[in-house]
């Protein structure tokens, strides 16, 4: 199955524990995933870039995050190359409706992600997101044409998808033909609840554990990645915003706010009052998250998918080493 891979994605396909860290960034100068790999390379094994959003044309916009590949290349993480239909507001279906529409759009949107790639790519991370339920075939026939396509070229095919709980949720997306075509495939154990939406946990441990009993029903579990959030949503009649882990403890001082704790949810929230407007923060610390670590093992996944590199705190990896890499 994997007898052309390049030496790189060999490597990385050999390594029986994955930590793949997304890098993104929410402003322009914004370098805090990149601090993040620098600081972190020794618990990195691969990370994603999201670089390249999709056109309705099968083209794409974007660029490569040059520092974060030069980074990964000097510290030996090896760089996936992430394509995505999220339109700086929202995941925009209608560029995914456009390409899958017919299979000459679908070679076209193909070619044109192979011609984005970097030399040193060890392969391609998908993350079309709100494939509707009259796509969910051609979407696997898009993702069989790219796996051949990259397969020639010795790439791995890696994918991020959602986590459902039955086949009613998000059934744009064919778990069992998703499991057999892509290589390795982050499930999105997070936004439970999420900005658009009323205030919750991020990833409360039943609805994981759901997720996760999903998904190895149709998945083999060393394909699987278990997406880990590193952050929290800040809810209130203002728009909602993405708060980082790392940042939870000021905005508690500032607030003076009291730390609460869902036994439910295995999560901590709090609410705390700006002027007249009041603020509920769900987020993720590094004791949620150390629960979660646990099911890599007990589910014998491959590993985990941090979203997003640059969120996380020096003890969020302290729990990594201590859970994962011991």
């Amino acid at each position: 199955m994997y007898s052309n891979l390049t030496a790189p994605a060999r490597r990385l396909i050999d390594k029986r524990l994955w930590i793949l860290g997304y890098v993104s960034e929410d402003f322009q100068g914004d370098l805090r995933a990149i601090d993040s790999l620098r600081e972190h390379s020794s618990h990195i094994d691969t990370y994603a870039d999201f670089a390249f959003q999709l056109q309705p044309d099968g083209q794409f916009i974007g660029q490569i995050n040059m520092p974060a590949l030069q980074e990964a290349l000097v510290r030996s993480a090896a760089p996936l190359i992430l394509f995505h239909n999220f339109n700086g507001k929202t995941f925009d279906p209608q560029p995914l409706r456009s390409v899958l529409s017919t299979t000459s759009s679908q070679r076209n949107c193909i070619r044109h992600m192979i011609n984005s790639l970097p030399e040193t790519a060890v392969g391609v991370h998908v993350d079309f997101e709100g494939v509707e339920a009259p796509y969910r075939i051609p979407f696997l026939a898009f993702l069989e044409s790219l796996k051949v396509t990259l397969q020639d070229r010795g790439l791995l095919l890696t994918i991020a998808i959602p986590a459902k709980r039955s086949e009613r949720e998000a059934p744009g997306y064919d778990f069992a033909g998703i499991g057999r075509l892509c290589d390795l495939i982050t499930l999105m154990t997070y936004d439970e609840h999420f900005s658009g939406g009323s205030p919750g946990p991020i990833a409360s441990l039943p609805w994981m554990i759901e997720a996760l009993d999903y998904a190895i029903r149709y998945i083999p579990p060393e394909k699987l990645l278990l997406g880990i959030p590193v952050y929290g949503y800040d809810w209130s009649n203002e728009p909602t915003s993405i708060v980082p882990m790392r940042d939870i403890p000021k905005l508690i001082e500032q607030g003076q706010a009291r730390l609460l704790w869902s036994d439910q949810a295995v999560e901590p929230y709090f609410y705390y009052w700006r002027g007249h407007v009041k603020h509920t923060i769900w987020y993720e610390n590094e004791l949620s998250a150390k629960v979660r670590l646990g099911f890599v093992k007990s589910y014998r996944l491959r590993g985990i998918a941090i979203w997003r590199l640059g969120y996380e705190t020096s003890r969020f990896w302290q729990e990594v080493t201590n859970k994962l890499k011991r």
